[in-house]
């Protein structure tokens, strides 16, 4: 248990460096000098249930390997509509904020589970 709690933590802290290095490159491009608290937060939250996805993905093993890969993303997408709800409470929300979610996160969620598969493969 101890292994996987301290692959979680080197996995969060290399995505959240990686995913605020690209943003915060991609916002000076466009001119705006300055990330909000509130942004940094929610990156850090759903990089969090990103981390916690693929730590799913990687340790459930489960017999049928279709639920394998549907239960991580059922409980992520749940956790990140829950999120994006709460969100609502004090920041305004985007009229597309769930598509928005749901899109990228799914896309995001395949790309990852295809590496995972190809890892599998040529590792075993």
């Amino acid at each position: 248990m101890k292994t996987i709690i301290k692959k979680m933590l080197v996995l969060y802290c290399v995505i959240f460096t990686l995913a605020t290095i690209v943003s915060s490159t991609l916002q000076l491009v466009r001119g705006i000098a300055m990330d909000g608290n509130l942004h940094i937060i929610d990156r850090a939250i759903v990089t969090l249930i990103g981390v916690i996805t693929i730590t799913l993905l990687t340790n459930m093993n489960l017999k049928n390997k279709f639920l394998n890969i549907l239960l991580p993303y059922v409980i992520a997408m749940a956790l990140f509509f829950f999120y994006v709800w709460l969100t609502g409470f004090w920041d305004a929300l985007h009229p597309n904020a769930y598509r928005d979610i749901f899109v990228n996160f799914t896309a995001a969620f395949i790309l990852v589970a295809i590496v995972l598969a190809l890892r599998q493969k040529f590792t075993a």
